[in-house]
């Protein structure tokens, strides 16, 4: 395989075919210069793809969806979205935030803190993954340096709340190289609301 570094990520070419968890980037240019990028967007093979396929091609490729924006709720804004589907050990944290008042005979009440104060902390594995998909998992971890907020496409249904479109951003992974062609990644994404 030519590219096999997460770092060596070719720009998408239409003309060309394509394998599943193959990681390609388009960029939109600033106008008026001479090709300085604007925004660059990493797009990932859900399945093989043919030549002449669009990027945009939502059956072939993935990496963003689209969600109601929470400061303007006619528009949507484009979240990328996290495409694999984890092992079956996953572990969920779940510790709401409140707000206790301690009176002085002993009495304790507590208030939630916030609107939304029992966000969950999932952490995951991803076992005996083959050569590209962990390449494309670890890529689009990195990609995301720890900060930005993610959808997560297959959140198990019990936390999925009736298919409610779920922030995460992922505050630590690693990976075992087991042997050729087999790896784990262990992740914890935790959810936010921003």
């Amino acid at each position: 395989m030519a590219n096999d570094s997460i770092y060596d990520i070719p720009k998408h070419i239409t003309s060309r075919t394509y394998v599943k968890n193959a990681v390609v980037f388009v960029q939109e240019l600033v106008e008026g210069t001479n090709g300085v990028p604007k925004n660059i967007k990493y797009y990932y093979a859900l399945q093989n793809v043919p030549s002449s396929t669009a990027i945009t091609n939502s059956n072939y490729w993935g990496g963003f969806t689209r969600t109601i924006s929470s400061t303007n709720i006619s528009g949507s804004e484009t979240l990328p979205e996290f495409l694999w589907i984890p092992s079956y050990n996953i572990s969920v944290d779940n510790q709401p935030k409140t707000n206790p008042i301690v009176f002085g005979n002993g009495y304790e009440q507590r208030i939630q803190d916030g609107i939304f104060n029992t966000l969950i902390k999932i952490n995951l594995s991803f076992d005996m993954r083959n050569d590209l998909e962990a390449r494309a998992i670890l890529h689009f971890l990195k990609a995301r340096k720890g900060t930005e907020s993610f959808i997560m496409r297959h959140l198990p249904e019990i936390y999925a709340d009736g298919g409610y479109k779920k922030r995460f951003y992922c505050s630590s992974f690693n990976s075992t190289f087991a042997f050729h062609d087999n790896h784990s990644i262990k992740a914890t994404f935790i959810e936010t609301n921003n």
